[in-house]
């Protein structure tokens, strides 16, 4: 691997961290007006959050970012359901899905709840077409 191709990852890597970085935040903030009450807001800075986390140049799959946008996401289409207004975007629901089925079945704590009660709403959003695997 020439050096050109490894500060190409660097700094694709340092992008990705930064992105999930203000995502996280988003959703912190997301969070926060949720439990103030106000959840149109709440679901404004969520979206935003996803938006973010559709910049180019950004590995969505990476473990910070992959966090931040399952989080939005699970975030988005409950309060979207709540309000009546639609959910995630599609390209959302389809990179949370494949993050949880990455998750060992075998996993423990929240990651293993997550996992648990959000694959089957995410694999019948999808309609477990098969497309995603």
């Amino acid at each position: 691997m020439t050096l050109r191709a490894r500060v190409r990852g660097w700094t694709s890597a340092i992008r990705t961290f930064r992105i999930g970085l203000t995502a996280s935040g988003l959703f912190g903030r997301s969070i926060k007006l949720r439990r103030a009450g106000r959840r149109e807001e709440a679901l404004r800075v969520a979206r935003e959050g996803l938006s973010t986390l559709g910049a180019a140049g950004v590995n969505r799959h990476a473990p910070h970012a992959g966090a931040c946008l399952l989080s939005l996401t699970i975030q988005v289409e409950q309060l979207a359901q709540e309000l009546g207004e639609p959910g995630a975007s599609w390209q959302d629901i389809i990179d949370s899905l494949q993050l949880l089925r990455a998750l060992p079945e075998a996993s423990s704590g929240a990651e293993a709840e997550t996992r648990r009660a959000w694959l089957p709403y995410f694999e019948a959003r999808v309609g477990d077409t098969g497309a995603v695997h």
